[in-house]
């Protein structure tokens, strides 16, 4: 799950960066289609960056979720290790032990 984060952050950050370029393109030139230019290039800057911190969210929230259930199983394992670990038993004091 975590490669398909790390894969849509990519694409965000591709994206962002087209939007800027061509934002910044439209704003350098002048003529027929640079208005165009800006307002698609503001709107994908917008929306790329929406997503940037949608991903980052759930990408944390996932990597969280993941990171807390491995403690708990790690925890489980012990816990079940300890239970069947038979304890040594104590021999008896030398009190007990009186030959005659």
């Amino acid at each position: 799950m975590m490669f398909l984060i790390h894969a849509v952050f990519a694409l965000g950050l591709i994206s962002l960066t087209a939007g800027a370029a061509l934002y910044i393109f439209a704003l350098r030139n002048k003529g027929a289609g640079s208005g165009l230019g800006k307002i698609v290039g503001a709107i994908v800057m917008i929306i790329s960056t929406f997503s940037l911190v949608c991903s980052f969210c759930l990408g944390l929230k996932i990597w969280r979720e993941v990171y807390l259930l491995n403690m708990v199983q790690l925890h489980n394992l012990q816990i079940q290790n300890e239970s069947t670990v038979s304890t040594p038993k104590m021999p008896p004091s030398k009190e007990h032990h009186h030959r005659k």
